[in-house]
């Protein structure tokens, strides 16, 4: 199977991954064979690319870093449980910030929550999550297909999958790793107590309205903070996500210092908690990869390519490091372009990953510059070090 653009899809075409919806279900499941009006409603939809299965590339199985039946409660999870605030604020959301800060701190909302079966469920799959990514060796470098309307749910699983990963392998225990997963499940829960016209609509924000934004970790942690059954390292990676290495970060302006987030780190004054920075980093990586409203999603090379430039400043170097060394640049089923040597503008697809050198995978060529279809034949790139290539989506 590979990636393939939504407007590129052709009738007939077989789907090779399962579309999950933002209510947890499956809108269209593996193996599905496409027609114009599937097609049409993928496009008006919103999703920006699917995977296709093809004799070709039938070999290449593109696995999920967590059970699809994890993934699906888990975005089922978080939608139930955001739904609360959100209904609780559908009256008070265009007021001021400081007016819904007063809501929340009536207690009416903290209550609901509290006394949620929904939040049981949060810690639950938190636990799931973590019991299926611990001790894993490398990540798929995929995440969910999202779109516009649903992008804060996938957005917040995708997260937690990457930020337990990482923390995985800083050596953190089990028990510090959920806690790290429901802080991560529920970091963006301020988001839905702000205008969606926000995040949802495509123009500009004025500097005003992004001011508004930039309260929603605030909002989350204040949501949050007494509910016990959260806990105050959950509620502090909602409210510390956003900040930075250098202190220009969001809402409180903590530093970091750009040494391992190791489990017994001291935490100073000032500075941000270790798990909230892999938190940052995961967060960022995520919302690259994925669509947006206002652009196309990036590649996860060129994702890297931007994260390299902000490490130091934004992101946490070491916690770059360890990134890198667990999500291929390019990763399985994924398209790229040969971009130097003798097949230069050929395209193939990622046929499998180099452990030992994970940007330099095996691709199987697929099509010529002019974009027709070639008999296959592979390329392993870390035998080729003259052959260079980049992501894309076709």
């Amino acid at each position: 199977m590979y990636r393939v653009s939504v407007d590129s899809l052709k009738p007939g075409m077989v789907l090779g991954k399962a579309i999950i919806n933002d209510y947890g279900s499956i809108l269209l499941n593996r193996g599905v064979k496409l027609t114009q009006f599937y097609i049409d409603q993928l496009k008006k939809l919103g999703y920006d690319a699917v995977f296709i299965e093809d004799p070709d590339t039938s070999d290449i199985i593109v696995e999920d870093d967590i059970k699809e039946q994890t993934r699906r409660k888990a975005v089922e999870h978080v939608r139930a449980l955001f739904s609360i605030p959100m209904k609780e604020f559908n009256q008070v959301k265009k007021k001021e910030i400081n007016e819904i800060k007063k809501e929340i701190e009536k207690g009416r909302i903290k209550e609901k929550l509290a006394n949620s079966k929904l939040l049981k469920n949060i810690a639950a799959i938190s636990y799931s999550i973590v019991d299926e990514l611990m001790d894993s060796k490398m990540l798929s470098g995929l995440v969910s297909f999202k779109r516009y309307s649903d992008f804060t749910y996938k957005h917040c699983v995708d997260v937690t999958v990457l930020a337990v990963a990482i923390a995985d392998k800083f050596l953190y225990d089990k028990d510090k790793l959920i806690e790290l997963a429901k802080g991560c499940l529920l970091h963006d829960i301020g988001r839905v107590l702000l205008d969606k016209s926000l995040y949802e609509e495509p123009r500009r924000l004025s500097k005003e309205e992004f001011e508004i934004i930039k309260t929603h970790p605030t909002l989350g942690y204040i949501t949050l903070k007494d509910i016990a059954e959260i806990g105050i390292i959950a509620a502090h990676i909602v409210y510390q996500h956003h900040e930075q290495q250098d202190g220009k970060g969001y809402p409180r302006g903590l530093k970091g210092d750009n040494t391992m987030p190791l489990p017994r780190k001291e935490i100073k004054k000032g500075y941000i908690m270790p798990l909230a920075e892999i938190v940052y980093a995961a967060n960022v990586y995520d919302a690259l990869v994925s669509p947006r409203v206002y652009r196309s999603a990036y590649t996860p090379d060129q994702a890297f390519f931007i994260m390299k430039r902000m490490a130091g400043t934004h992101i946490n170097r070491e916690v770059l490091k360890m990134m890198f060394e667990i999500i291929p640049a390019y990763p399985l089923g994924t398209t790229v372009i040969i971009s130097s040597g003798r097949f230069k503008n050929y395209i193939g697809v990622v046929s499998k990953i180099n452990p030992d050198n994970l940007s330099r995978p095996v691709i199987r060529v697929l099509f010529n510059e002019k974009r027709n279809r070639v008999e296959p034949f592979e390329i392993d790139l870390s035998a080729n070090p003259h052959i260079n290539i980049s992501g894309i989506i076709i």
